[in-house]
């Protein structure tokens, strides 16, 4: 249709003559046509359907999955929370959404490092550390209350006693404010990771803000004042001489200039970030993905701006892709759950793990949006154990599949002897219907890995669930009486479990084979 115009012919006129100059038979098509306005459409022989079911009940997904990352190596950031408290359910999708990134990718041939950035620098931990102290004074006999913008969550009081059990009354913040503050980053961190281990995540690394302060940070603020635009430095003091320093950004394009060094000396976060994927590049890494949530929309596309500078445009496109997610509301009896999490009135990722009563549900229905769509979460729904939870429908539809081969193992039914032609006996149209389905999933497979996106899997899931069932209503499978046929469609039957058990795995669900 593009060549229309330029070649000053229909688009018919063009795809018949393409499909004209094609000669000889292609391998794995029956039939080339031309629909509508100019379609050319493909049709699969029936040898090739019979062929690639094949190959997917002996080998599952692996075996035709293609391995555009093989030999090449990926470093995929997510979660990164401030370590001030526990997770949340936003950062439950983040990290739902990083992990099945990283295991799409893998499955498509990339060796992956999983890395959390910690930022343990700034005024967030300085805010975490005066609400210890104000907490572990008010349990000492002292006065005092949580700092304004500080934290407010029960945690707090939790750790407070710890550090009376460990330190004992006495310090104060005036001569102790390293303890609060040491302490409390540690305590936090060792709540974020016992989280994330409730839905089975680990990390290659937990990289440290602090290690980037002040040599890499620095460095990356001369690098950025080497950088001139129309004779100016990307980098300059404030006008008023407070002592402040300025990233000229709207000379790159974007919308206003940021401050990088407060009055104080210390660095505003988008420096730390800016070293912190300068380091990250300098690594090697063939790609690069961050996973963000909305609320770093801004800082993403300047630090991703200030990059290009330093490194090249083309080289920051070709190397860094960011994804970024909306935000979650949690939906209970058709009413969403109020949350604020300064002022310590949040469902943590433990709390909803919990509520659920499945990981296998909480990482499931996490994905069954897009990132950048907005999502309500229904609690009601997540607790569901029947066919109306996707979760539940796709793990069902696995379960079923293995209660149908036991059965045909105890009727005596097994593989089609060497000399039977499948493609014979394969030839109905649920059969057909089925087939076409799983020709597919190798290909859309590592479409959504290309496109970072792990809800395409669910989605394919829920298609393949359905057109099981509706496979296995229409035609009989287990059928003593007519083995061959039985022994074809029972091959069908485990292409189909194949597939489900490895997307499901990409997603870290389970595939269990009773329910």
């Amino acid at each position: 249709m593009d060549l229309a115009r330029p070649l000053r012919c229909s688009p018919r006129q063009i795809a018949s003559e393409v499909v004209s100059r094609i000669s000889g038979d292609i391998p794995g098509i029956s039939h080339v046509s031309v629909d509508g306005p100019g379609f050319i459409n493909m049709t699969f022989s029936l040898d090739h359907l019979v062929s690639t079911a094949g190959t997917l009940a002996d080998g599952g997904l692996m075996a035709l999955l293609p391995s555009p990352g093989a030999g090449r190596r990926a470093l995929v950031e997510y979660v990164s929370s401030n370590p001030t408290g526990p997770l949340t359910v936003g950062h439950c999708r983040q990290a739902v959404l990083g992990e099945s990134i990283s295991r799409l990718l893998e499955r498509t041939g990339w060796s992956v490092d999983r890395e959390y950035y910690f930022n343990d620098a700034g005024r967030q931990m300085e805010l975490l550390g005066r609400s210890l102290q104000a907490r572990y004074s008010e349990l000492t006999g002292g006065t005092g209350g949580i700092p304004e913008g500080g934290y407010n969550g029960t945690y707090i009081l939790d750790w407070a006693a710890s550090l009376i059990d460990s330190h004992g009354p006495g310090l104060t913040w005036e001569k102790d404010s390293t303890l609060f503050l040491e302490y409390s980053r540690e305590a936090a961190m060792v709540m974020i990771r016992e989280d994330l281990s409730l839905l089975g995540i680990e990390f290659s690394r937990f990289f440290r803000e602090s290690e980037l302060i002040p040599e890499p940070v620095e460095e990356a603020i001369r690098l950025l004042a080497d950088v001139r635009i129309d004779d100016s430095s990307l980098v300059y003091p404030d006008p008023d001489g407070s002592g402040k320093l300025w990233l000229r950004l709207t000379a790159l394009g974007r919308p206003e200039d940021r401050v990088i060094v407060r009055d104080t000396g210390t660095y505003t976060y988008r420096i730390p970030d800016i070293a912190y994927h300068i380091d990250k590049f300098r690594r090697g890494y063939d790609l690069l993905v961050d996973i963000f949530g909305s609320d770093h929309i801004d800082t993403s596309r300047d630090v991703t701006t200030a990059l290009g500078a330093i490194l090249g445009e083309d080289e920051v496109e070709r190397r860094l892709r960011v994804v970024i997610h909306q935000f979650v509301t949690l939906v209970r009896s058709g009413e969403k759950v109020k949350m604020s999490t300064r002022a310590g009135d949040f469902i943590t990722l433990k709390k909803l793990v919990e509520e659920v009563g499945s990981t296998d549900v909480t990482r499931y229905l996490f994905l069954t949006r897009r990132a950048e769509a907005h999502m309500d979460f229904d609690l009601d729904l997540a607790r569901e154990q029947s066919t109306e939870n996707p979760v539940y429908y796709v793990q069902y539809a696995h379960a079923r599949i293995s209660g149908i081969l036991r059965a045909a193992a105890e009727a005596g039914l097994g593989d089609l002897p060497a000399d039977a032609d499948p493609a014979v006996l394969l030839d109905g149209e649920y059969e057909r219907e089925l087939m076409r389905l799983l020709e597919s999933i190798p290909n859309r497979t590592s479409d959504a890995a290309e496109a970072l996106e792990p809800h395409r899997i669910t989605e394919l899931l829920a298609e393949l669930a359905t057109g099981f069932h509706r496979f296995y209503q229409h035609e009989r499978v287990v059928d003593p009486s007519h083995s061959l046929l039985s022994s074809a469609r029972l091959m069908l039957c485990r292409a189909c479990r194949r597939c489900i058990a490895d997307l499901l795995d990409v997603l870290g669900v389970q595939a269990p084979d009773r329910m």
